[in-house]
């Protein structure tokens, strides 16, 4: 689903078959949504002047990162810390049924943020929030009041948006990096994860223990703008085993 339309998104080798009910700008801003207007090729070329990375794309070239709304990458992100996949599936699912637009076929639109603003913290509980339903109504009264500009956000510099963003309860420094990235096209931001620290210590620290902090500051000195996709290519190369942790 993308803008309160429902789409049909199928991959075919290395092209995509889009179907759905829309006009031409609807289905321009999907593309744009889908990053397939990203200059892959250039990307890659400058990420593979890297000596592991050369090695990586072999088997990851194609990669893209999405422009996801905002709104909807924050609050999914304050729902995923500390959680597992299936579970925060289940709960975006139950915001979505509890607080979101009806679209018809058992389709929900994703819950607005003056939905979740004036929720009771036992409703989100329902949805197998836990603790972070006060952080998820938080937020929401932020973006809601106009407190939080999100799009202002895009056009900060990171160091900016970034503070902006650690700012808010329920936002840590894994959790404001995917949305600098996911949704905010701030291509120097650099997740880490148990997968890229092990992988960054091991492939390009010799072993060196690092923190999270370190290795974002070294990926941003290294990557520059294209932090966010060498981070990517790693990420996915570590997660399916074809980069082996051995030094190059």
């Amino acid at each position: 689903m993308f803008r309160h339309r429902v789409w049909m998104v199928q991959q075919e080798a290395r092209s995509l078959r889009i179907a759905g009910d829309g006009p031409p700008a609807a289905f321009d801003a999907l593309r744009r949504h889908l990053a397939l207007d990203a200059p892959l090729r250039r990307i890659e070329d400058d990420l593979a002047a890297d000596r592991v990375l050369r090695r990586v794309l072999l088997r990851t070239s194609g990669i893209a990162i999405m422009r996801q709304d905002p709104w909807e990458c924050l609050i999914s992100y304050v729902i995923s810390a500390f959680n597992n996949i299936p579970k925060i599936r289940l709960t975006v699912d139950c915001l979505s049924r509890r607080f979101g637009v009806p679209l018809g076929d058992g389709q929900f639109t994703f819950p607005s943020p003056e939905r979740l603003a004036e929720a009771r913290l036992s409703t989100l509980r329902a949805c197998i929030l836990g603790y972070r339903a006060p952080y998820v109504r938080e937020v929401a009264r932020a973006v809601a009041t106009g407190a939080l500009e999100l799009e202002r956000l895009r056009g900060l510099p990171y160091e900016e948006a970034r503070e902006a963003l650690l700012a808010l309860p329920g936002v840590g420094e894994k959790v404001a990096e995917c949305v600098l990235l996911f949704a905010l096209e701030h291509g120097e931001a650099f997740p880490v994860d148990v997968w890229i620290r092990r992988t960054v210590q091991t492939l390009y620290l010799r072993g060196r223990r690092a923190t999270p902090r370190v290795i974002r500051e070294w990926a941003r000195d290294r990557f520059g703008p294209l932090a966010g996709y060498a981070n990517q290519h790693l990420f996915l190369a570590a997660r399916t085993g074809v980069l082996r942790l051995t030094p190059a």
